[in-house]
């Protein structure tokens, strides 16, 4: 079942990422779709608060995976936006990551297509139309 939510700032956003935290439970996989600059890193922060985590979180643009540990899951962050081919996720061993007490949180799955856990839910973020307004909806979905 679809749940869509209305972000009008930062506020929202993050209260949105609390309300899926706790819709989440390891092991799952979830992707992350929205084009570049939609917030999927800044829902990620807000998730991650929600699942309880403190720390700063920082994309993983160019690392493409940061790991997070929490006391019941350990949650990992991919960014495949640098990806040239899903075959590059072989050299990361995802299989050896992918635990019953595993959350990965994927933005730009499309780029591992083929090499990814099957997605548990998706989470679409699409901007309103309006380039000078922070309002977006975002939709979660598990499957």
């Amino acid at each position: 079942m679809q749940k869509l939510f209305e972000s009008h700032s930062l506020g929202d956003t993050i209260k949105i990422g609390e309300m899926i935290a706790s819709n989440l439970d390891a092991p799952a996989s979830v992707y992350l779709n929205g084009s570049m600059g939609a917030g999927k890193t800044t829902l990620i922060r807000a998730i991650l608060a929600g699942l309880g985590y403190t720390a700063p979180v920082t994309s993983p643009t160019y690392n493409l995976i940061h790991e997070y540990p929490l006391p019941s899951m350990t949650v990992y962050h991919m960014d495949l936006y640098r990806l040239e081919d899903p075959q590059e996720l072989e050299y990361l061993a995802i299989e050896d990551l992918w635990r019953e007490d595993s959350l990965f949180l994927i933005e730009w799955p499309e780029r591992g297509a083929g090499w990814l856990p099957k997605a548990t839910a998706t989470v679409q973020i699409s901007p309103h139309e309006n380039q000078q307004s922070e309002s977006r909806m975002i939709a979660f979905e598990r499957l």
